[in-house]
């Protein structure tokens, strides 16, 4: 989630989740701390071997009583049902393309506010472990995007908050703590 800030600045609080199943193959094999992580209330697992979007949604329910969510920015790229269930629930869903075109200026107005110390994330492990891990393409023209396949792990959520940023930027509601899923 992407919280606007009265400084022009953004706080993200990420929400993670992942198949029980799998996560326990992955952190063996790649030394990555997912129980850890699930211990400390940084990543939920799923019963199973596959995503349980039923229990993202309803993660999702809750966080829209706590919070004023605007809108949920999906990848239009398997993502239809669940985005058809959200929007049935009275969330606004945004489809958000994964190409140069939208990505480019939320993904340099990401790097501007970290530089300039606007991205407030609490340090969070998982966010910073992929921020550790993604690489930038860049095309002919200059444009650049996250690149999934050439970062050497996930950078799920840094992609996510690249998508709620270019939400928020093209938003006409500048109200500090809105929120851009």
């Amino acid at each position: 989630m992407l919280f606007k800030e009265s400084d022009g600045g953004y706080a993200v609080l990420p929400k993670f989740w992942a198949p029980e199943e799998n996560a326990r193959k992955r952190e063996r094999r790649d030394r990555v701390p997912y129980e850890t992580w699930a211990r400390q209330g940084l990543l939920e697992l799923t019963p199973g071997n596959v995503v349980d979007y039923d229990r993202i949604r309803m993660r999702i329910g809750e966080l829209k009583q706590r919070f004023d969510i605007r809108e949920i920015a999906v990848d239009p790229w398997n993502a239809t049902q669940l985005a058809l269930q959200l929007q049935s629930d009275g969330i606004n869903i945004m489809t958000f393309g994964q190409g140069f075109k939208d990505m480019t200026a939320p993904t340099k107005e990401l790097e501007k506010l970290v530089l300039c110390g606007k991205l407030r994330h609490g340090n969070h492990p998982i966010l910073r472990w992929m921020a550790s891990h993604v690489s930038v393409e860049t095309d002919a023209a200059g444009n650049l995007k996250p690149s999934k396949k050439k970062s050497t792990d996930r950078i799920d959520g840094i992609v996510a908050a690249v998508m709620g940023l270019g939400r928020a930027m093209v938003s006409q509601d500048s109200t500090p703590g809105i929120v851009w899923i």
